[in-house]
């Protein structure tokens, strides 16, 4: 038998900033407002477009647009290098005013947040989520900028309060419960759906589903066995008919990923960015209290063989930066030598909670140079990320600026 629809009220909102980087530019400069404006986070000759205004979409300028390309086709256009501090103030404002409503709220990327209502009718006070998702509206212009919008989207799980935030943009504010929900899907293509992209597309299309509506009627036995061939069949199953599924299951990985400025196959520039790039991931970690025992390393260079990718898995956790460094530098002493880099990326996984340094008959290294490590991360909490830091780092024409963290915010808090 199918699973009805969940009766439930609709008690999670998902609250999402539209068109965010460009709106704080926009918001921050009033000359900006209703121009075509795109977002990159490296302002030189390979240029993309990471983020665009509305007035930016509506010329055809989208994500992976080039500078020069964007200019030819609307010359009113206007790039701007990405600045992350104004775009962490927002996300500051934004939790603060979420957590207003509610202790559960929680930020899912720099720009978007859910709160959940469920079981908390006192908070609510009588008054229905469309109230106070209006309310909601209003705060975040009078507190953050008259300029700022959101969508709010309200629905029975947090997957359907996601969806219903992508209707009526910008500005909106849309509900789905179990009495709208076969109709709102009726309304929408496959890809239209959070987390159905092209591939995932192919695949309900060969099990015979071309609409939203027909994958929501589809057994769960074909879900789990035919399309997904795992237990993510019957979470497809339950979210579809607005039950639950989501659940936080903490940080895994912490990297740090870069597009060269200035293209080199130099190994003690490369050394150099390595070196700043265990630095970033070992604060990451160590904001966290966690550590890591594997490492990924990533290159991409301008001719062949164009990528090169090496990772290990160690037998003692580790957090800090120079440790990180080393480890780095024996997995990069495989790579193909003298070739051009273009792009680097270092991943540290197998994340753990870290646990106080084991002392070692042999280690000179030892809680003082924890102490240290942690001197240091208070230093630049207070002066700026990378403040203080071995000269090495500074060894590279390429400087490693902060890039807009568009995943989880788990550790960016």
């Amino acid at each position: 038998m199918e699973l009805e629809i969940n009766p439930s009220p609709p008690e999670v909102m998902h609250i999402d900033l539209n068109s965010a980087f460009a709106m704080t530019e926009q918001q921050a400069n009033p000359l900006l407002r209703g121009r075509p404006v795109g977002i990159t986070n490296r302002l030189n000759d390979y240029a993309i477009c990471i983020a665009a205004s509305y007035e930016a979409k509506a010329c055809g300028i989208n994500l992976g647009t080039r500078n020069r390309d964007a200019r030819y086709r609307v010359p009113g256009f206007v790039m701007l290098e990405s600045d992350p501090a104004k775009y962490q103030y927002v996300h500051r404002q934004l939790k603060a005013i979420f957590q207003d409503y509610s202790p559960t709220a929680q930020m899912k990327s720099i720009d978007e947040g859910v709160i959940d209502f469920r079981k908390m009718q006192g908070i609510l006070k009588g008054r229905s989520l469309e109230d106070i998702g209006r309310e909601i509206k209003l705060r975040i212009r009078q507190e953050i900028g008259d300029y700022m919008t959101v969508n709010v989207g309200i629905g029975q799980n947090r997957w359907m309060a996601k969806l219903a935030a992508g209707f009526m943009k910008p500005d909106g504010l849309y509900t789905i419960d179990s009495s709208n929900l076969e109709l709102t899907y009726s309304l929408l293509h496959l890809t239209e759906l959070p987390y159905i992209a092209s591939r995932m597309k192919v695949r309900l299309n060969e099990a015979g589903i071309y609409t939203p509506y027909e994958f929501l009627h589809t057994p769960e036995q074909v879900l789990t066995k035919q399309v997904f061939r795992s237990i993510n069949g019957h979470h497809w199953y339950l979210k579809l008919r607005g039950y639950e599924t989501d659940f936080e299951t903490g940080i895994r990985t912490v990297g740090r990923s870069y597009v060269l400025e200035h293209r080199t196959a130099d190994p003690k520039e490369l050394a150099a960015l390595w070196f700043t790039s265990a630095v970033k991931i070992a604060r990451r970690l160590g904001r966290n209290n966690l550590a890591a025992r594997g490492l990924l390393l990533y290159l991409r260079y301008k001719e062949p063989p164009y990528g090169w990718h090496e990772r290990k898995m160690y037998h003692e956790a580790v957090r800090r930066g120079d440790q990180l460094y080393r480890r780095a530098l024996d997995l990069f002493a495989q790579s193909p030598p003298d070739l051009e880099v273009t792009a680097m990326a270092m991943t540290a996984y197998a994340v753990e909670p870290y646990r106080a340094h084991q002392l070692q008959l042999y280690d000179d290294q030892g809680p003082r140079q924890e102490r240290l490590e942690d001197a240091i991360n208070k230093l630049n909490d207070r002066y700026g990320e990378l403040a203080v830091v071995p000269a090495g780092a500074w060894a590279s024409r390429n400087p490693m600026k902060d890039k807009i963290p568009f995943g989880t915010i788990r550790y960016f808090d």
